[in-house]
C-alpha cells in the first residue's frame, strides 16, 4: 500500500489554500449582480408563467406556452440557484 508523507500532504493543503485565495479573489460585484439578475428573472417567469396559464383559458397555446414557463423557472430554480446556493458558491454575499 502506498503512503504519502507528511509533508506532501502539507504541500497539497498549501496549494488548496492558495488556490482557494485566488478563486476568493477573483469573485466580485459582477458575480452578486448575475445571481441577483437571475433570481430576478426566475421570479418573474414564474408570476408570468402563472398568470399565462390562467390566459389558457382563452386560447390553450397560452397554458402550454405557461406550463413551459413555469418549467424553465422551476429549473433555474433548483439547478442553477439552489444548487449552487446550497454548495456555498455565494456564502461571500
Amino acid at each position: 500500500m502506498n503512503h504519502i508523507s507528511a509533508d506532501k500532504i502539507e504541500a497539497f493543503g498549501k496549494e488548496l489554500e492558495l488556490l482557494k485565495e485566488e478563486t476568493l479573489a477573483k469573485v466580485g460585484e459582477e458575480d452578486a449582480c448575475y445571481i441577483r439578475r437571475l433570481i430576478a428573472f426566475q421570479r418573474t417567469l414564474d408570476i408570468s408563467g402563472r398568470i399565462v396559464m390562467v390566459l389558457g383559458f382563452v386560447h390553450p397555446a397560452l397554458w402550454i406556452l405557461g406550463i413551459l414557463m413555469l418549467a424553465v423557472a422551476k429549473i433555474l430554480d433548483n439547478m442553477e440557484i439552489g444548487h449552487n446556493v446550497m454548495h456555498g458558491q455565494y456564502d461571500w454575499m
